[in-house]
Protein backbone atom coordinates (compact mmCIF):
# COMPACT_ATOMS: atom_id res chain seq x y z
CA UNK A 1 0.00 0.00 0.00
CA UNK A 2 1.49 3.40 -0.96
CA UNK A 3 2.13 5.87 1.89
CA UNK A 4 -0.49 8.56 2.61
CA UNK A 5 1.75 11.31 1.21
CA UNK A 6 2.04 9.44 -2.08
CA UNK A 7 -1.73 8.94 -2.29
CA UNK A 8 -2.32 12.64 -1.53
CA UNK A 9 0.17 13.73 -4.18
CA UNK A 10 -1.45 11.38 -6.70
CA UNK A 11 -4.91 12.73 -5.84
CA UNK A 12 -3.75 16.33 -6.23
CA UNK A 13 -2.10 15.46 -9.54
CA UNK A 14 -5.35 13.93 -10.81
CA UNK A 15 -7.42 16.95 -9.76
CA UNK A 16 -4.90 19.34 -11.33
CA UNK A 17 -4.86 17.30 -14.55
CA UNK A 18 -8.67 17.46 -14.80
CA UNK A 19 -8.62 21.21 -14.13
CA UNK A 20 -5.94 21.77 -16.79
CA UNK A 21 -7.81 19.55 -19.29
CA UNK A 22 -11.01 21.53 -18.81
CA UNK A 23 -9.30 24.84 -19.50
CA UNK A 24 -7.40 23.47 -22.50
CA UNK A 25 -10.64 22.22 -24.01
CA UNK A 26 -12.40 25.49 -23.17
CA UNK A 27 -9.68 27.68 -24.67
CA UNK A 28 -9.76 25.50 -27.78
CA UNK A 29 -13.53 25.78 -28.33
CA UNK A 30 -14.44 28.82 -26.16
CA UNK A 31 -17.98 27.44 -25.87
CA UNK A 32 -18.63 28.30 -22.23
CA UNK A 33 -16.68 31.57 -22.32
CA UNK A 34 -18.56 32.85 -25.36
CA UNK A 35 -21.92 31.65 -24.05
CA UNK A 36 -21.49 33.18 -20.60
CA UNK A 37 -20.06 36.45 -21.87
CA UNK A 38 -22.67 36.90 -24.61
CA UNK A 39 -25.58 36.07 -22.31
CA UNK A 40 -24.30 38.28 -19.48
CA UNK A 41 -23.47 41.32 -21.60
CA UNK A 42 -26.72 41.13 -23.58
CA UNK A 43 -28.76 40.88 -20.40
CA UNK A 44 -26.84 43.74 -18.81
CA UNK A 45 -27.56 46.01 -21.76
CA UNK A 46 -31.26 45.11 -21.72
CA UNK A 47 -31.49 45.67 -17.95
CA UNK A 48 -29.75 49.04 -18.09
CA UNK A 49 -31.85 50.19 -21.05
CA UNK A 50 -35.11 48.98 -19.51
CA UNK A 51 -34.55 50.39 -16.05
CA UNK A 52 -33.63 53.87 -17.21
CA UNK A 53 -33.64 56.29 -14.27
CA UNK A 54 -34.53 53.46 -11.88
CA UNK A 55 -30.87 52.52 -11.75
CA UNK A 56 -29.95 55.92 -10.38
CA UNK A 57 -32.68 56.08 -7.74
CA UNK A 58 -31.40 54.75 -4.44
CA UNK A 59 -34.86 54.66 -2.92
CA UNK A 60 -36.48 52.70 -5.74
CA UNK A 61 -33.61 50.88 -7.39
CA UNK A 62 -31.64 49.49 -4.46
CA UNK A 63 -34.10 46.72 -3.50
CA UNK A 64 -34.44 45.30 -7.02
CA UNK A 65 -30.96 45.79 -8.49
CA UNK A 66 -29.21 43.12 -6.36
CA UNK A 67 -31.89 40.64 -7.45
CA UNK A 68 -31.25 41.45 -11.10
CA UNK A 69 -27.48 41.10 -10.66
CA UNK A 70 -27.75 37.60 -9.22
CA UNK A 71 -30.39 36.51 -11.71
CA UNK A 72 -27.99 37.50 -14.49
CA UNK A 73 -25.19 35.51 -12.85
CA UNK A 74 -27.47 32.51 -12.21
CA UNK A 75 -28.80 32.23 -15.76
CA UNK A 76 -25.37 32.88 -17.28
CA UNK A 77 -23.94 30.06 -15.13
CA UNK A 78 -26.82 27.78 -16.10
CA UNK A 79 -26.08 28.46 -19.76
CA UNK A 80 -22.41 27.55 -19.59
CA UNK A 81 -21.40 25.49 -16.55
CA UNK A 82 -23.40 22.28 -17.25
CA UNK A 83 -21.52 21.88 -20.53
CA UNK A 84 -18.52 20.22 -18.82
CA UNK A 85 -20.10 16.83 -18.14
CA UNK A 86 -22.40 16.93 -21.16
CA UNK A 87 -19.34 17.30 -23.38
CA UNK A 88 -17.75 14.22 -21.81
CA UNK A 89 -20.78 12.15 -22.79
CA UNK A 90 -21.03 13.64 -26.30
CA UNK A 91 -17.34 13.09 -27.09
CA UNK A 92 -17.32 9.66 -25.39
CA UNK A 93 -14.49 10.57 -23.01
CA UNK A 94 -16.40 9.82 -19.81
CA UNK A 95 -15.12 6.23 -19.66
CA UNK A 96 -11.52 7.40 -20.01
CA UNK A 97 -12.05 9.90 -17.18
CA UNK A 98 -13.48 7.17 -14.94
CA UNK A 99 -10.32 5.15 -15.49
CA UNK A 100 -7.88 8.06 -15.21
CA UNK A 101 -9.08 9.78 -12.03
CA UNK A 102 -10.84 8.93 -8.80
CA UNK A 103 -14.34 10.39 -8.46
CA UNK A 104 -13.33 12.85 -5.74
CA UNK A 105 -10.33 14.15 -7.72
CA UNK A 106 -12.46 14.42 -10.85
CA UNK A 107 -15.16 16.34 -9.02
CA UNK A 108 -12.66 18.75 -7.45
CA UNK A 109 -10.98 19.37 -10.80
CA UNK A 110 -14.34 20.11 -12.42
CA UNK A 111 -15.35 22.26 -9.44
CA UNK A 112 -12.16 24.33 -9.64
CA UNK A 113 -12.79 24.87 -13.33
CA UNK A 114 -16.38 25.95 -12.67
CA UNK A 115 -15.34 28.23 -9.80
CA UNK A 116 -12.64 29.90 -11.89
CA UNK A 117 -15.12 30.36 -14.74
CA UNK A 118 -17.60 31.95 -12.33
CA UNK A 119 -14.86 34.23 -10.99
CA UNK A 120 -14.07 35.39 -14.52
CA UNK A 121 -17.78 35.93 -15.19
CA UNK A 122 -18.23 37.98 -12.01
CA UNK A 123 -15.12 40.04 -12.80
CA UNK A 124 -16.77 40.94 -16.11
CA UNK A 125 -20.39 41.33 -15.03
CA UNK A 126 -20.19 43.05 -11.63
CA UNK A 127 -18.24 46.19 -12.69
CA UNK A 128 -20.31 46.55 -15.85
CA UNK A 129 -23.54 46.16 -13.89
CA UNK A 130 -22.54 48.76 -11.30
CA UNK A 131 -21.50 51.18 -14.03
CA UNK A 132 -24.52 50.71 -16.29
CA UNK A 133 -27.14 51.11 -13.56
CA UNK A 134 -25.03 53.67 -11.66
CA UNK A 135 -25.25 51.73 -8.42
CA UNK A 136 -22.88 52.76 -5.62
CA UNK A 137 -21.65 50.13 -3.16
CA UNK A 138 -21.04 51.49 0.33
CA UNK A 139 -19.26 48.32 1.56
CA UNK A 140 -17.07 47.01 -1.31
CA UNK A 141 -15.38 44.43 0.93
CA UNK A 142 -18.69 42.78 1.75
CA UNK A 143 -19.71 43.00 -1.89
CA UNK A 144 -16.52 41.23 -3.02
CA UNK A 145 -16.88 38.54 -0.34
CA UNK A 146 -20.48 37.94 -1.42
CA UNK A 147 -19.42 37.57 -5.05
CA UNK A 148 -16.67 35.11 -4.14
CA UNK A 149 -18.77 32.96 -1.80
CA UNK A 150 -21.88 33.14 -3.96
CA UNK A 151 -19.99 32.33 -7.14
CA UNK A 152 -18.35 29.33 -5.51
CA UNK A 153 -21.72 28.09 -4.26
CA UNK A 154 -23.20 28.36 -7.76
CA UNK A 155 -20.23 26.50 -9.21
CA UNK A 156 -20.43 23.70 -6.63
CA UNK A 157 -24.17 23.19 -7.06
CA UNK A 158 -23.94 23.40 -10.87
CA UNK A 159 -21.10 20.86 -11.01
CA UNK A 160 -23.08 18.18 -9.17
CA UNK A 161 -26.29 18.86 -11.08
CA UNK A 162 -24.42 18.78 -14.40
CA UNK A 163 -23.04 15.34 -13.55
CA UNK A 164 -26.53 14.11 -12.68
CA UNK A 165 -28.15 15.25 -15.94
CA UNK A 166 -25.27 14.52 -18.34
CA UNK A 167 -26.75 11.22 -19.50
CA UNK A 168 -30.39 12.33 -19.48
CA UNK A 169 -32.58 13.69 -22.23
CA UNK A 170 -33.96 17.21 -21.99
CA UNK A 171 -30.91 18.35 -20.06
CA UNK A 172 -31.74 22.05 -20.07
CA UNK A 173 -35.18 21.61 -18.55
CA UNK A 174 -33.90 19.03 -16.07
CA UNK A 175 -31.09 21.32 -14.96
CA UNK A 176 -33.58 24.10 -14.22
CA UNK A 177 -35.83 21.74 -12.25
CA UNK A 178 -32.97 20.40 -10.11
CA UNK A 179 -31.18 23.72 -9.69
CA UNK A 180 -34.16 25.64 -8.32
CA UNK A 181 -34.49 23.96 -4.89
CA UNK A 182 -30.70 23.72 -4.46
CA UNK A 183 -29.79 27.28 -5.39
CA UNK A 184 -32.82 29.05 -3.88
CA UNK A 185 -31.29 29.36 -0.35
CA UNK A 186 -28.06 30.61 -1.93
CA UNK A 187 -29.86 33.27 -3.95
CA UNK A 188 -31.80 34.52 -0.94
CA UNK A 189 -28.58 34.89 1.05
CA UNK A 190 -26.53 36.59 -1.68
CA UNK A 191 -29.33 39.04 -2.47
CA UNK A 192 -29.58 39.99 1.20
CA UNK A 193 -25.82 40.41 1.48
CA UNK A 194 -25.64 42.47 -1.71
CA UNK A 195 -28.34 44.80 -0.40
CA UNK A 196 -26.40 45.17 2.84
CA UNK A 197 -23.23 45.95 0.89
CA UNK A 198 -25.01 48.60 -1.18
CA UNK A 199 -26.52 50.20 1.91
CA UNK A 200 -23.32 49.95 3.96
CA UNK A 201 -24.95 47.74 6.58
CA UNK A 202 -23.15 44.86 8.39
CA UNK A 203 -23.43 41.35 7.01
CA UNK A 204 -24.98 39.95 10.16
CA UNK A 205 -25.46 36.21 10.15
CA UNK A 206 -26.11 35.98 6.41
CA UNK A 207 -22.42 35.73 5.49
CA UNK A 208 -21.87 32.90 7.97
CA UNK A 209 -24.93 31.11 6.60
CA UNK A 210 -23.60 31.55 3.05
CA UNK A 211 -20.24 30.03 3.98
CA UNK A 212 -22.02 27.15 5.72
CA UNK A 213 -24.11 26.64 2.60
CA UNK A 214 -20.95 26.45 0.48
CA UNK A 215 -19.38 23.95 2.85
CA UNK A 216 -22.54 21.83 3.01
CA UNK A 217 -22.95 21.70 -0.77
CA UNK A 218 -19.28 20.80 -1.21
CA UNK A 219 -19.36 17.97 1.34
CA UNK A 220 -22.69 16.63 0.07
CA UNK A 221 -21.44 16.75 -3.52
CA UNK A 222 -18.23 14.89 -2.60
CA UNK A 223 -20.34 12.18 -0.97
CA UNK A 224 -22.92 11.90 -3.77
CA UNK A 225 -20.65 12.29 -6.78
CA UNK A 226 -19.20 8.73 -6.76
CA UNK A 227 -22.73 7.33 -6.91
CA UNK A 228 -23.73 9.76 -9.67
CA UNK A 229 -20.56 9.27 -11.71
CA UNK A 230 -20.38 5.48 -11.32
CA UNK A 231 -24.04 4.36 -11.26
Amino acid sequence: MPPPTSRSADWLAQAAAVFAKEWRCELRTRYALNTLALFAVTTLVVVSAGLGPLGTSAAEGTPVLPVLLWLILLFAAAAGLPRGFVQEEETHTATALRLAATPSALFCGKLLYGASLMLALEALVAPLFLALVQLEVAAPGLFAATLLAGGYGLAAASTLIAAMIAQARGRSALFAVLAFPITLPLLLLVVELTRNAVAGEPAGGALTQLLLYDATVTVASMMLFPVVWNP
